[in-house]
């Protein structure tokens, strides 16, 4: 995505589409089934990627984390589209099928979360990263996820007052995650706009700063930075840079909650760990 070139065809040439894999909580059971039917990337590893007609010819596959191998694929589907040989037929919307799928919960927020290393070391590789060639890619890289908030615990945050249900939230999902289990709770408080606390994990302390706006009862910003330690996750990827932290290490990292735009795209992206039953618990 930092080629401009290969940005530009995805969005005037294709009409692109992130798919969970695993359990494909963003499909109705038709999309799935459509999706099923070909080699349309369901079936693939986190990194495939795959262009197809509307009417499920497969264009090209692969693709990769460098911008020739993804400009090849698109190179690939370009030259094999043929507008005049598809002949797709949209079936009529299952309009129970889609307010079944998860959203985020009315009136609520989404926050944008990532996470990155703050210093250099020698990584670690694995076959996610290719064993040692994408190594340097990974410890660049920033990861990515979401965080929903509830239209009660948006309402207080509104009014001053930061929930204990979004603290264990934010703990158990993403910095237990990132600095591991011995992150013990999200001690902070809201005065005044301003977040302050810390993080006890294990005998050290991670940091936390962060602010709230709010106008006419609804929050407007909402920035929480947490720098601590990271530790290695190894999840085929989506742990981003904590994929080559040495095991055993710890590693200097910054953990960043800011206030997603229910417009943008990527804020009807699920949250990673949403799917869990005791996820608004």
């Amino acid at each position: 995505m930092n080629d401009p070139d290969v940005v530009e065809l995805l969005k005037t040439k294709f009409v692109p589409y992130a798919l969970d894999n695993v359990e494909n909580p963003n499909l109705t059971p038709a999309e799935k089934e459509f999706l099923t039917g070909f080699d349309s990337g369901i079936k693939a590893c986190t990194i495939g990627m795959s262009a197809f007609t509307a009417d499920g010819r497969l264009l090209a596959s692969g693709g990769g984390y460098e911008a020739k191998s993804v400009r090849s694929l698109i190179d690939k589907a370009l030259a094999g589209f043929k507008p005049e040989t598809v002949t797709a037929t949209v079936p009529p919307r299952d309009a129970a099928a889609v307010a079944s799928l998860r959203r985020a919960p009315e009136d609520g927020l989404t926050l944008y979360v990532t996470w990155k290393l703050l210093e250099d070391f020698p990584a670690e590789g694995n076959a996610t990263t290719g064993n040692g060639k994408y190594d340097r890619i990974f410890q660049k890289s920033l990861g990515s996820d979401r965080l929903w908030v509830r239209k009660d615990e948006a309402q207080a945050l509104a009014a001053g007052t930061f929930p204990e249900s979004l603290k264990a939230r934010m703990l158990r999902y993403h910095v237990q995650y990132v600095m591991s289990k011995d992150a013990k709770n999200l001690d902070v408080t809201l005065q005044s706009g301003r977040i302050e606390g810390s993080v006890p994990v294990g005998d050290r302390r991670a940091d936390c700063l962060g602010f709230v706006q709010a106008k006419d009862g609804k929050v407007t910003g909402f920035d929480l930075l947490v720098r601590g330690w990271g530790r290695r996750v190894e999840d085929h990827g989506f742990s981003a840079c904590l994929s080559v932290i040495p095991k055993g290490a710890s590693v200097p990292v910054a953990l960043f909650f800011e206030l997603g735009d229910p417009r943008d795209g990527l804020a009807g992206v699920l949250p990673h760990r949403a799917r869990d039953e005791r996820y608004f618990k």
